[in-house]
């Protein structure tokens, strides 16, 4: 099949990604013998079980879609600092919407599973990764290869209107999104993250906190961050805005598995008032509370529909004000990833590389191996990220110091 053969129009939730050229890196560090054959043998198979992996993005008069493509997602094998996991990859949608770079230094190497992200979030693509490993295990321990074929994840839009979930208000008239000419393309973006990762102890502190206070380890550390970044931006805790993603799939009913639908995800805006008092648990304790009002009205789950209904009334927060928004996507406990003897998978953390004329910072939280890990994603030469992360450090370790 060529790739004029479309799938499908990608929906608002999914398009606004393809404008961007977003692809995020899922990055694993691992130790040992890494075979290149086998992991291409792996790479093949997923690539052909899960068919959004090989498609391509087209622009058209409808805007945005999904299609069938010619070219086969690039898996490269380089020696390189593996702290930099999207060295030297060439990642372009109208070709491909993945690609598996591998770059090693000894018997350390980072495997960085880039996916487009109008195709999968965080919990799709981690998911996939998963089940990477699970087969690159299979073809060293001489097992045969049987993953069958996945149909073309759904987007946000369709599982939610099959839920009888719609906008709160009608949708405003909307103009298909266009590929921007090539001269005006802004240069991509590409963060090669820094992490400030808590040890076994550390995490099991916070758990105990939490557990203790009725906090959620997101909470906590999102209440950190708050604080440190008040601290460096040199603003009032109360002029942040605080946004952040939410993984609907278990909170729709039926629920939707990890791969069904492209980016299954409700966002939320917070904002630290007077009458929160400024630590990080009491600030994780109200964003949990308006966490839960918000799934219990629905709010929530419609947020991103009401984002494109009626987008300038729909956000929390002033677009004009965005050197005050902080940001953090939780990618939540990594799923389990199967190795071979001989090899050792020991962290996992976030790359990005997208198009954007304002290139902002945010963070990542993810759990791996019992530790808890938070990406620092600024661009390249921040002045600000050394001071960045003294300040995070110094918060997080008061949330576990002496507990």
């Amino acid at each position: 099949m060529t790739r004029a053969a479309v799938r499908r129009a990608l929906a608002p939730s999914e398009s606004i990604h393809a404008v961007k050229e977003a692809y995020i890196g899922y990055t694993v560090r691992a130790e040992g013998r890494l075979d290149p054959e086998a992991l291409t043998t792996a790479f093949e198979a997923v690539t052909r079980a899960y068919p959004q992996l090989s498609a391509c993005v087209e622009f058209t008069g409808e805007g945005a879609v999904l299609a069938e493509s010619d070219a086969r997602p690039e898996i490269r094998f380089a020696d390189g600092d593996p702290g930099r996991p999207l060295e030297g990859l060439d990642l372009d949608q109208s070709r491909s919407l993945s690609a598996l770079n591998v770059v090693r230094d000894g018997d350390e190497a980072s495997v960085c599973l880039a996916i487009q992200h109008s195709v999968a979030d965080a919990h799709h693509a981690t998911a996939i990764l998963s089940a990477l490993w699970s087969c690159y295990t299979d073809v060293i321990e001489g097992v045969p290869l049987d993953l069958g074929r996945h149909p073309y994840p759904r987007s946000l839009e369709d599982l939610l209107a099959e839920r009888g979930i719609h906008a709160s208000v009608p949708a405003a008239p909307s103009v298909p999104p266009a590929a921007p000419p090539p001269a005006s393309r802004p240069d991509p973006v590409i963060r090669h993250v820094v992490q400030h990762r808590l040890t076994e102890a550390e995490t099991t502190a916070l758990a105990e906190l939490g557990h203790r206070e009725k906090v959620t380890i997101n909470g906590l550390v999102s209440g950190a961050v708050l604080l440190a970044e008040a601290e460096i931006r040199d603003l009032p805790l109360t002029d942040l805005v605080y946004r952040y993603s939410v993984n609907l799939r278990s909170r729709l009913t039926p629920p939707v598995g990890a791969t069904e639908g492209t980016n299954v995800l409700g966002g939320v805006g917070f904002k630290v008032t007077d009458g929160i008092a400024h630590d990080a648990v009491a600030i994780g304790r109200a964003i949990g509370e308006q966490l839960r009002a918000g799934l219990a009205d629905g709010s929530v789950q419609r947020s991103i529909l009401d984002m494109f209904a009626r987008p300038a009334a729909a956000k929390p927060w002033d677009p004009k004000l965005a050197l005050a928004v902080v940001s953090i996507m939780n990618w939540g406990v990594a799923p389990p990833m199967r190795t071979p003897d001989g090899l050792r998978l020991t962290n996992l953390h976030s790359a990005s590389r997208m198009r954007e004329t304002l290139a902002l910072g945010g963070y990542v939280m993810s759990s791996f191996g019992g530790r808890v890990g938070l990406d620092v994603g600024w661009p390249e030469g921040d002045p600000s990220l050394p001071q960045r992360l003294d300040c995070l450090r110094e918060r997080l370790a008061r949330l576990t110091r002496d507990l």
